[in-house]
């Protein structure tokens, strides 16, 4: 009677204050702003990344870690049959799940609980050695994560203990559900008191049995309360975030109403700003530390760690919950009576009056912080619980762009070359379509019909001196695959998205609607593009604004036009290409095959991989509008990125971006090195066999179809 007294008073108070505090954090994030996520349609997708992303673990075990993570997480989900069985018997002592399932497939669940007990176990014991002892550069030796290890290791050794003193203490198999077979290793445990069945009645055993069958039930009660408060708090937060995860387009920027008369700010200045989604994955955050150890910035010195953005959020958020929103007794009444006599029952009605705290954007992220992405998508590809960073860095950045007007001076003359010129260079854009000069390459408006494609250039690839060589050498191709395109010449402005992407969305909605305009008024319908910044903005954020193109990167169709056999190419000397992937095709398209195709179909070349390839590519440090931002922290992620090429020990860098031309030429020739940059095209173009003539009309189909 005392056992049962104690263990309903402790599962009682013990599960009531962890339900308290779990409401509350969740109450916290409730102020976000609205982000519907729950329609029917994406019920579907939603399911299917659930059972891939947290029971598959698919991202988690793309690292040592994630495997040893594997484990504890399956051996914590089978387990809890056993904690409830637990629970159970503090009531009623005889308690067995085979009551309910039968003998049988309760023998099988015991044989699973064992082994994955002795799973749990083993990878606990190397999480520690790795943790404290040949710990990664990434992983912390926190306390909190000590504690919680200590916890789960506790768990594990007091259920062997538990059932191995239950099984000396039978006196035969009829006196268990199932025999010492179907539990291995808690029958090995039990020779610690005398083996199965081999003290039968003993008093001192059945202590040792009720010792330990206390110390697991506390051990629990203790995790229900101490992992909402800290870093285990993923194992709440982690779940939810993924199944309400980002369905549209991967890498699109949500837009802003910017014609909202009613809204004062624009951007996220509070955390009422960010969405409920967003707040949310501040939760979810297992601080595995894969974001930073993948990010530019923090890798070259910068201010910027992408997990201790999410980091101070979450502390933000707690912060501000509980002295703004966790009322007491008397306030939460006081507010009822208000929300009752006003009907009004909105989330700002129950908030404490008065209480005052820094800003967000350039507040509790510091503004050398968020310009410091270059939203590369590096933390957003590695992170196992799919967090959103670069959304929630860019929705700061617009509030200190757009509300606050605070940015550096170099992007005040971006903004200003853009909105005059249409062209982050601040060129005319008269000389848009100079490159072309006796090329023979139409205009859209000289035509009277549509083409198949437009040949959308992009701004490096009209005015830059380097990427226009890129820009002829793709025409050429063109023009031998027998490819029916055309240009817009002055009538193409830049697509926005460096002005995006620092954070002003006003600028680039002015810039993309104008280009959506031009692009709806000659009906195209195809867009081939060289910059993989242009082809994801076109592709993936102008359907936003109305403009629904099939969009192809030049890599992917210059692949398929080799593979058809419409581009001829003749013998090259051997020589060892490094492959360098670009963000925005790479991690934000997830298309890494087309280039490494592409580059083999090219007879003499052989692709040489950088250490850091495919998802954790380094990025040339371009993206996010750093193009034209100095960088003055630590090393330049451009020279970081070039060391990684000399390191890999080809002939020469082969890109597929204009900003990746232009960061890693500028990389390599700091190191003095003699390798050259080539942009796929062009090494194409040097090998295109022009004594074939044109390409057979008969071959001219689209490679798409």
């Amino acid at each position: 009677m005392a056992l049962s007294i104690f263990v309903g008073l402790l599962l009682l108070v013990g599960f009531s204050m962890a339900g308290w505090t779990v409401f509350w954090l969740f109450r916290y994030i409730a102020v976000g702003a609205t982000d519907d996520r729950t329609s029917i349609e994406a019920l579907a997708p939603r399911v299917r990344g659930f059972v891939y992303y947290v029971l598959g673990q698919a991202r988690v075990i793309r690292e040592f870690g994630g495997l040893l993570h594997f484990f504890i997480f399956w051996g914590f989900l089978i387990l809890q049959a056993e904690t409830i069985e637990y629970f159970v018997r503090a009531f009623v002592p005889d308690f067995r799940l085979s009551m309910f399932i039968g003998a049988g497939p309760y023998a099988s669940v015991l044989l699973l609980q064992d082994i994955f007990g002795f799973l749990v176990l083993v990878a606990l014991c190397i999480a520690a050695v790795r943790r404290y002892i040949v710990r990664p550069d990434h992983v912390l030796p926190s306390l909190d994560a000590g504690i919680i290890l200590g916890a789960l290791g506790t768990l594990m050794v007091t259920k062997f203990l538990a059932h191995g003193a239950e099984l000396a203490h039978a006196a035969s198999p009829a006196d268990l559900a199932a025999g010492p077979a179907w539990t291995p290793i808690a029958a090995l445990a039990s020779h610690l008191f005398g083996g199965p069945f081999g003290s039968p009645g003993s008093a001192g055993v059945h202590t040792v049995y009720t010792v330990n069958y206390l110390i697991h039930v506390v051990t629990v009660v203790f995790l229900a309360n101490y992992i909402p408060m800290g870093k285990h708090l993923h194992l709440l937060g982690a779940m939810p975030n993924v199944f309400f995860r980002k369905l549209e387009p991967r890498g699109a920027l949500y837009p802003i109403d910017l014609e909202d008369e009613s809204v004062e700010s624009f951007g996220a200045g509070t955390l009422e700003d960010l969405t409920w989604k967003q707040l949310l994955d501040t939760y979810a955050c297992t601080e595995c530390g894969r974001c930073e150890h993948y990010c530019p910035a923090f890798n070259t010195g910068k201010e910027l760690n992408p997990m201790m953005v999410i980091h101070k959020l979450k502390d933000h958020i707690k912060d501000k919950g509980k002295r703004a929103y966790q009322l007491r007794p008397g306030e939460l009444v006081g507010k009822l009576r208000e929300a009752f006599a006003e009907n009004d029952f909105s989330l700002d009605r129950f908030k404490r009056d008065g209480v005052e705290f820094p800003e967000l954007a350039g507040g509790i992220i510091s503004a050398e912080e968020l310009m410091a992405c270059t939203t590369c998508g590096a933390c957003v590809a590695n992170c196992p619980v799919l967090i959103e960073h670069v959304d929630t860095i860019v929705d700061m950045r617009r509030y200190l762009v757009l509300t606050k007007s605070e940015i550096p001076a170099e992007l005040s003359r971006t903004f200003r070359n853009i909105e005059n010129s249409s062209n982050p260079w601040g060129v005319s854009n008269s000389k848009r379509g100079d490159w072309a000069e006796g090329l023979d390459i139409p205009l859209m408006s000289e035509l009277d019909r549509t083409p198949e494609y437009l040949f959308f250039v992009g701004c490096a690839g009209s005015f830059d001196d380097r990427q226009k060589r890129v820009t002829i050498a793709m025409a050429k191709l063109l023009r031998a695959a027998n490819v029916d395109f055309a240009i817009l010449g002055p009538e193409e402005q830049c697509t926005g998205d460096p002005a995006r992407r620092i954070g002003n969305e006003y600028l680039y909605w002015t810039v993309a609607s104008a280009n959506v305009e031009t692009l709806n008024k000659y009906k195209v319908t195809k867009v081939i593009t060289t910059c993989p910044h242009c082809f994801h903005t076109i592709g993936k954020e102008y359907p936003q604004l109305g403009g629904d193109y099939e969009t192809v990167h030049h890599t992917k169709l210059l692949n398929d036009l080799m593979a058809a056999g419409r581009l001829r190419l003749r013998q090259q000397p051997a020589r060892k290409l490094v492959y360098h992937d670009s963000c925005y095709i790479g991690r934000w398209n997830n298309d890494y095959s087309n280039p490494r195709a592409a580059l083999a179909q090219v007879p003499g070349a052989a692709v040489q991989e950088m250490e850091w390839n495919q998802r954790r590519s380094l990025c040339c440090g371009a993206g996010g509008g750093r193009m034209w931002m100095e960088e003055h922290q630590g090393k330049r992620v451009n020279v970081h990125r070039a060391d990684m090429a000399i390191a890999a020990g080809g002939d020469a860098v082969v890109v597929n971006c204009p900003f990746c031309m232009t960061m890693l030429s500028d990389g390599l020739k700091q190191r003095d090195s003699e390798m050259n940059t080539f942009d796929l095209a062009e090494v194409i173009a040097e090998a295109l066999d022009t004594s074939a003539g044109v390409a057979d009309e008969a071959a001219a189909a689209d490679p798409a179809e």
